[in-house]
């Protein structure tokens, strides 16, 4: 089975520092073509890391195409073609929804049989009472009409909304695999993308949290967790809606309470994209995700009774 050290990164580090090796960190971004980025080792090994990741959909794009879960996932690919009988790797689930965590602890012990050692570091979680909310909405803050989005020399839409409006004073939970098009909605609520087809009507002041804080201002932090706390903690209280990309990523128990506890009885439109079942029920809506579109848009206590995964 994969070595696993729960206790944190510091014995991970110290372990990889014997056999003179890095830890691969969760945030780090790397750009390149897949097919490149596999294939360091060549075409073989990298066709079948492909396989063995299940990315062979992503085969011939851009790594910045690709969801951050997606990204990370190509990212220990590329590791593993490089160092094939070990890896160290900090937080590797970090990005990932369930299923492909699962799958990949699967993979673990796969590349254990063939004789590759598997490091890692991974804080467990326990579960945190959700918060209760009121329903009661406020003003229209977004809007959004026959919206049609794609991104540059990509043939398929990252979302396509027919009709969205969000309230102040609910909070929405943007749930779906990885690449189910979360991250492109949420940049496009705060205008950070232009659509390609229809309108978007947004109003009030904004505050925007990335999932990998390297996508943000520097915070002068250095630890992954120390940035994402960082981030957190000098959003704009004065937004009237605030939209986070994997908030509790990288946080621990303690921190990911405190996030929870400081969304209690906010009046503001709140929306997070999120992986973290707690997250999910802390929300009052949830808007569930499939390649671009809405599935499902209702009460989160309607979402958990309807869903098979949840």
């Amino acid at each position: 089975m994969a070595i696993i050290y729960s206790a944190g990164a510091a014995e991970l580090a110290e372990q990889a520092r014997t056999v003179n090796r890095e830890v691969l960190q969760p945030d780090q971004l790397i750009s390149g073509r897949v097919k490149d980025l596999l294939s360091v080792s060549g075409l073989f090994r990298g066709g079948e890391i492909a396989t063995l990741f299940g990315l062979e959909a992503f085969w011939d794009k851009e790594a910045g195409e690709l969801s951050m879960g997606e990204r990370q996932l190509v990212t220990i690919g590329h590791e593993l073609a490089m160092h094939e009988s070990s890896l160290y790797l900090e937080e590797p689930f970090l990005f990932l929804d369930f299923i492909r965590e699962k799958r990949l602890l699967e993979l673990f012990a796969e590349l254990e049989r063939r004789g590759c050692t598997v490091h890692y570091s991974h804080q467990e979680r326990h579960e945190i009472a959700p918060l209760l909310t009121d329903g009661t909405k406020g003003s229209v803050l977004d809007e959004l009409n026959r919206v049609r989005h794609r991104y540059p020399l990509s043939p398929d839409y990252a979302l396509e909304v027919e009709r969205l409006v969000l309230h102040r004073g609910e909070r929405v939970a943007l749930v779906g695999a990885n690449g189910s098009g979360k991250t492109t909605l949420l940049r496009l609520l705060i205008g950070a993308e232009r659509p390609l087809y229809g309108k978007i009507k947004r109003s009030g002041k904004k505050a925007y949290v990335p999932a990998n804080p390297a996508l943000a201002p520097d915070t002068g932090e250095r630890t992954f967790s120390r940035q994402k706390l960082r981030l957190l903690e000098t959003v704009d209280e004065a937004a009237d809606a605030m939209y986070f990309d994997e908030p509790t990523a990288g946080l621990t128990n303690s921190q990911r309470e405190s996030f929870l506890s400081s969304l209690s009885g906010q009046k503001r439109l709140v929306v997070i994209a999120t992986h973290d079942t707690d997250v999910i029920r802390s929300a009052s809506r949830v808007l569930y995700l499939v390649k671009g579109e809405i599935a499902f848009d209702g009460p989160t206590r309607e979402f958990f009774k309807r869903s098979w995964l949840f």
